[in-house]
C-alpha cells in the first residue's frame, strides 16, 4: 500500500509528465484535445514526401493549425446530418451542375467521397470524426446506384424515393472506396463497419463498372464497358496504387499505366506547352471531347471546372508511389503557369484553352490550389508553394471550391497519408 506521502510524490510526478507532453504537443503542432477513438494515424501526421517540398515560410505547427482552423470552418459549413428521411445519414451540402429529375438536390457522390477522405484524415483533431464518418458511409449506401446497388447514386435528396433512383458518378465512388481504406488504417475493421470489408467490396464493383475492356475509366455505371469516353478528373492514379496494394489485381497497374500514355499522348497533340488536358476526353487516340459534351456546359473541350483537380490527382501519385511520370506531369503544368501567372497564384484565371489562352475571369480556389500542390516536385517553385498557401489559407467561397481546397492543403502540408491494406 501506498502511504500519503508516496500518493503526494506520484501525483506530482504524473502533474509534470502531463504538463510535459502538452508542452510537447504544443511544439509539434499537435492537437491536445481527447482522441474519439482508437486513431493509429491522429492529425497532424505532418508527412514529409520522398521529392517533395512544403512551404517553407511557415512552421509546420503553423500548417497544422491552419489545416485545423480551414476545417473548422467547412465543417460547419458544409457537414449536414439533417436527413429526416434517414436519421443519423452525414452528408456534405453543395450544389449540382446536372439534372436532379425533380428532387430538391442537397448533395452529390462527389461531396460525400471528399467528406469520407476529410473525416477520415482529419481523426484525433475532430472528436467526432468517427461518428461522421460512418454517418457518411451510412448515406452512401442507403444512396446506391440503380446501376450497380453496391455503388452510390450521384444526387443526394431528401426523399426515400431518391434511394436507389439514380445512376453513379465515377469520381464520387473513387474517392468513397478510397476512403474506407483510409478509415481501415485510421480505426481498423473490427468496430460497426468493417472497413476493409466495405472498400474491397467497392473496388471489385469499380472495376466490373467503370474500368473498360482498354483499361480505361468511363464516367459511370450507365456507361458501356467499350468506352473511350472518359473524365481525366477520375484519373485518381494514387488511388489505383492503393487499390492495387489491398488487391493485388494487376488491372489496376494495366489502368495506371494505360492513363499515363493516354496524357502523354494527348499533351503532345493538343497541349505541348502547357500540360493541360480537357474536362473530357474522347476517342481512340485522345482528344478533347466537343463543347457542351453530356449538356455540362460549353468548355467541355477545355481545361475547366472538371479538369482543374487534375493536377493534385498527378502529384499524389508521385509524393505517394513515386511514379515519375506524375512528377514530370506536374512539374510541367507548374513551369506553365507560373509563366502565365507572372509566379503570381492569385492572377490564376477560372479556365484555360489548351493552348495556355485564358477563358476564365478570376481566381477560385478549385484551380489555384491544384495549380499551387503542381508546384512541390521542385525546389525551384519554393515561391510559388509559399505564396500560393498563403492565398490558399484565405480563401472561402463555396463547396466545390472549399472541399479541394481543403483536400489540398491537406496534402501540401504533409497530412495526407498512405493508406495500407495491413
Amino acid at each position: 500500500m501506498r502511504t500519503s506521502s508516496t500518493k503526494a510524490r506520484w501525483l506530482s510526478f504524473s502533474l509534470v509528465i502531463i504538463l510535459f507532453s502538452i508542452s510537447l504537443s504544443g511544439i509539434l503542432g499537435l492537437s491536445t484535445s481527447a482522441y474519439a477513438a482508437n486513431e493509429k494515424k491522429p492529425f497532424p501526421q505532418q508527412v514529409n514526401y520522398a521529392g517533395i517540398i512544403k512551404p517553407n515560410h511557415v512552421t509546420q505547427a503553423a500548417m497544422n493549425q491552419t489545416v485545423a482552423s480551414y476545417y473548422s470552418y467547412w465543417k460547419s459549413t458544409y457537414l449536414k446530418n439533417d436527413l429526416s428521411s434517414l436519421p443519423g445519414g452525414y452528408y456534405v451540402r453543395g450544389d449540382i451542375t446536372g439534372d436532379a429529375e425533380g428532387f430538391d438536390p442537397l448533395g452529390t457522390s462527389e461531396g460525400q467521397g471528399y467528406g469520407m477522405v476529410i473525416t477520415a484524415l482529419m481523426a484525433g483533431q475532430d472528436t467526432q470524426a468517427q461518428t461522421i464518418y460512418n454517418g457518411l458511409f451510412k448515406t452512401a449506401r442507403a444512396y446506391k446506384s440503380s446501376g450497380n446497388p453496391a455503388l452510390m447514386g450521384w444526387v443526394v435528396a431528401d426523399d426515400t424515393a431518391a434511394q436507389g433512383h439514380f445512376g453513379s458518378a465515377t469520381d464520387g465512388d473513387l474517392d468513397i472506396a478510397y476512403s474506407l481504406l483510409l478509415a481501415h488504417t485510421q480505426w481498423g475493421s473490427a468496430g460497426t463497419v468493417n472497413y476493409l470489408s466495405e472498400a474491397k467490396k467497392m473496388i471489385s464493383a469499380i472495376k466490373s463498372s467503370y474500368v473498360t475492356s482498354n483499361n480505361g475509366i468511363n464516367l459511370g455505371d450507365w456507361d458501356t464497358k467499350n468506352s473511350y469516353d472518359t473524365r481525366p478528373s477520375d484519373w485518381m492514379l494514387s488511388h489505383f496504387h492503393a487499390f492495387y496494394d489491398v488487391t493485388g489485381d494487376q488491372t489496376w497497374l494495366n489502368v495506371i499505366n494505360n492513363l499515363y500514355s493516354k496524357y502523354a499522348q494527348f499533351s503532345s497533340s493538343y497541349s505541348p506547352n502547357t500540360g493541360l488536358i480537357s474536362d473530357f476526353v474522347v476517342g481512340n487516340p485522345a482528344k478533347p471531347a466537343p463543347e457542351w459534351f453530356l449538356d455540362e456546359f460549353k468548355e467541355t473541350n477545355e481545361y475547366n471546372y472538371n479538369a482543374s483537380r487534375v493536377p493534385l490527382r498527378i502529384v499524389m501519385d508521385y509524393a505517394m508511389y513515386g511514379d515519375t511520370r506524375g512528377k514530370n506531369i506536374a512539374n510541367k503544368i507548374a513551369v506553365w503557369i507560373k509563366g502565365k501567372t507572372s509566379g503570381k497564384p492569385a492572377s490564376i484565371k477560372d479556365g484555360y484553352q489548351l493552348n495556355g489562352t485564358a477563358r476564365g475571369t478570376y481566381a477560385t480556389a478549385v484551380f489555384v490550389a491544384p495549380f499551387v500542390a503542381a508546384g512541390v516536385t521542385d525546389h525551384a517553385h519554393q515561391t510559388w508553394v509559399n505564396t500560393g498557401w498563403d492565398w490558399m489559407k484565405n480563401s472561402k467561397e463555396s463547396y466545390f471550391s472549399d472541399s479541394y481546397n481543403l483536400l489540398s492543403m491537406l496534402f501540401i502540408s504533409g497530412n495526407w497519408w498512405k493508406p495500407t491494406a495491413s
